[in-house]
Parts: structure tokens; C-alpha cells; sequence
């Protein structure tokens, strides 16, 4: 009985390092992908979404206040 105890622990120890083992390698794996599609968007010249947003976001604020600018110099100039 003491033997099956022993060599349950044993395989039980075996099965959780390999599930262990294979978690690490599926990280390991995204890892690798996603430095590799890094790569190929700087090579593209391609921007992220999020920096696009950001721009976007910018551009939007400067033409609101060349808009803005752009009225006030028109009514000094009407004046």
C-alpha cells in the first residue's frame, strides 16, 4: 500500500511539472508570436491602434482650435 502512495505522489508530481512545463511553452510561444508580428508591423511602416487613436484624437483637438483661430482673425479682420 505504501508503494502505491509512493508511486501515486510520483506520477502525480510527473503529471503537474509536465502540465507545468507545457503552460511555459504555450507562454513561451505567445511570446514569440507576438515579437514576430512586432516586428513585421515596424517593417510595414504600420501604426498600432492605439497610436492611430492618439493622433486622431490630436488632430481633432488642433483643428478645433485652428478653427477657432482662424474665426477670431476673420472677425478682427472684418472689423
Amino acid at each position: 500500500m505504501k508503494n502505491k502512495n509512493i508511486f501515486l505522489k510520483d506520477t502525480t508530481a510527473v503529471i503537474s511539472g509536465a502540465f507545468s512545463a507545457f503552460a511555459n511553452i504555450k507562454n513561451e510561444i505567445d511570446i514569440i508570436i507576438k515579437s514576430r508580428l512586432d516586428k513585421f508591423i515596424n517593417s510595414q511602416n504600420l501604426v498600432n491602434r492605439e497610436d492611430f487613436e492618439a493622433l486622431e484624437d490630436r488632430h481633432e483637438k488642433l483643428l478645433a482650435e485652428f478653427n477657432l483661430l482662424k474665426a477670431k482673425f476673420n472677425r478682427k479682420n472684418s472689423k
